[in-house]
């Protein structure tokens, strides 16, 4: 077995107990056999998307970088996906793909890729790995992927490479360049001037805030901060769903804009442009930006920047505010009455039927049960309009969702990746039967580990969001409409427990019932799509 496979399982040994992947031959599974040696567990997944999320997912909620393990070729090209998602989800992984080796490329055409340009688009780092590479170099290249931006970082394994031919790149810092930044007794001035102060947080804020727990010193900032809360989708939990100071969802869709319009100042925590809708900002009111590094793109058109640890910024800037002269109306009144006021828009029109709205209200009723605490993955897909606003959360990464890269197929991953780093606590997946189809042999994944995993199928045999974008000139609805799928049967015939629901009480009398949180299940709800339209409308605008 080439040295380069021992040094480089004993590397990844160090950031994680954990190797996923679909393995082909060769070096592939001297990594293998090398990473169980060094006693790491490995994960074997049905495809190469799914590991990918898997390995992502599970170094976001283990808090150290992942890796996943896939051959040469059609192996590398599958996990592209997975590294996407990574990369604009802003979730740590390594992704290690063996390769033609270099002395052989001149006269081996088979499965022989550009590798490292396909990869460079979707990952963060890049190098090729051999014994050339020291161990020193390799850490580097490794550490990466924990640093943010976090994201994949591509390791294109040739043990025969020349020396010369094992460029590293990009470094972490040409990535992180920042700009100019203020102080956080200059910027209190700017804040303390506020009458109507709003405070936008980020995935970036949420990874502190998950690292530094228990002690949570993002949230209590912002408690004493005391003015209205958004987050986005990643950054749910950050501060309690429930409690005073959540105003909702910050999505660039139209539920929050009410209170966006109503803002005099905009505190922007740890976010990240990668994370709302593709639409422009147009407010005028000041922003100020708190981040680590130089945003990806330019969301605000002139923010005013702090550059350094997010939570250690926001506590020295909550620290210098001193007295603020804010009407006594617009913290946590305003808060929770704007949460609450969307929230009802969102479930107002109800058109008969068993719809996704009447889904989740049983969904959420039935996991109330559930004794201790539990991890909620989101597809996505039209069902996530309705699920974001409304799942509750009292810290991060309980709800986790793809945001950034908003990809299908990765809730029934991401759960396995969750039951697996949160050993004894249940999962609960939602996903939409086109996002279940991509990903529906990992349920033999599901049942081969015994995981305490919850499926519950937004079941509608349709791609209903795209559906509702489209217009006349764009074809009928036979473009974005499947024939019926049994996913209970589909769940049965990979051993999972397979039920249906056709309706709310169906569907909670099933999760209430055997076999319980704790083992492997799948609820196929039959649900009537004619209600998104109303969810869409209210959401999006």
């Amino acid at each position: 077995m080439p040295d380069f496979a021992y040094r480089l399982a004993g590397l990844l040994a160090q950031r994680n107990d954990t190797l996923f992947g679909v393995p082909g031959g060769g070096p592939n599974l001297d990594l293998v056999g090398a990473a169980v040696g060094a006693g790491m567990r490995f994960v074997l997944a049905r495809g190469e998307t799914a590991a990918g999320i898997m390995a992502s997912t599970y170094g976001l909620l283990t808090g150290s970088p992942a890796a996943v393990v896939v051959t040469r070729g059609p192996g590398a090209a599958s996990v592209v996906n997975g590294a996407a998602q990574a990369t604009l989800d802003r979730f740590p992984s390594l992704i290690v793909t063996d390769t033609v080796v270099d002395v052989q490329r001149s006269v081996v055409g088979h499965q022989q890729i550009d590798q490292r340009a396909m990869m460079a688009p979707v990952s963060v780092a890049s190098v090729v790995g051999c014994d050339a590479l020291s161990d020193g170099e390799l850490a580097s290249v490794l550490d990466r992927a924990g640093t943010w931006p976090m994201g994949a970082v591509h390791v294109n394994y040739d043990p025969e490479c020349d020396p010369g031919e094992t460029p590293i790149s990009p470094s972490a810092e040409q990535v992180r360049a920042p700009l100019p930044s203020l102080g956080a007794s200059e910027v209190a001035g700017l804040v303390s001037e506020a009458q109507r102060p709003v405070v936008l947080v980020g995935m970036e804020a949420a990874a502190e805030e998950y690292r530094a727990l228990p002690e949570r010193p993002i949230s209590v900032a912002l408690s004493q901060l005391g003015c209205p809360v958004l987050t986005t989708y990643q950054a749910v939990g950050v501060v309690d769903t429930e409690g005073p100071l959540f105003a909702g969802l910050f999505t660039g869709g139209s539920m929050e804009q009410e209170l966006l319009d109503s803002a005099d100042l905009v505190l922007a925590v740890g976010f990240d442009p990668v994370e709302p809708m593709p639409n422009p900002w147009r407010r005028t009111v000041p922003v100020v930006t708190l981040s680590s590094a130089k945003p990806s793109h330019r969301f605000f058109p002139d923010p005013t920047p702090m550059f350094g640890p997010v939570a250690e910024m926001l506590v020295e800037l909550v620290d210098n505010l001193g007295e603020r002269g804010w009407s006594p109306s617009w913290p946590a009144d305003t808060a929770s009455g704007y949460r609450s006021a969307g929230r009802e828009r969102l479930g107002a029109e109800r058109p008969g039927g068993f719809g996704p709205m009447d889904l989740l209200d049983a969904a959420l009723s039935a996991m109330a049960s559930i004794d201790g605490p539990a991890t909620v993955t989101v597809d996505a897909g039209a069902h996530f309009l309705a699920l974001m606003p409304n799942v509750p959360a009292d810290e991060p990464f309980r709800v986790l969702i793809s945001n950034g890269l908003a990809t299908m197929g990765f809730s029934l991953p991401a759960a396995v990746a969750a039951a697996l780093a949160r050993p004894g606590e249940p999962v609960v997946a939602f996903v939409g039967d086109g996002g279940l189809a991509m990903c529906q042999a990992e349920l033999e994944t599901v049942a081969r580990l015994n995981l305490p995993i919850t499926v519950v199928v937004f079941n509608d045999a349709a791609f209903t969001l795209i559906g509702l974008k489209q217009r006349p000139e764009h074809g009928d609805l036979s473009s974005l409409t499947y024939g019926a799928t049994d996913y209970a049967a589909v769940a049965r015939a990979n051993g999972v427990h397979g039920l249906v629901a056709s309706s709310a009480s169906e569907l909670e009398a099933h999760l209430l019932g055997d076999p319980g949180w704790f083992s492997p299940r799948l609820v196929d709800a039959r649900i009537d799509p004619a209600h998104y339209r109303h969810i869409i409308d209210v959401s999006r605008g």
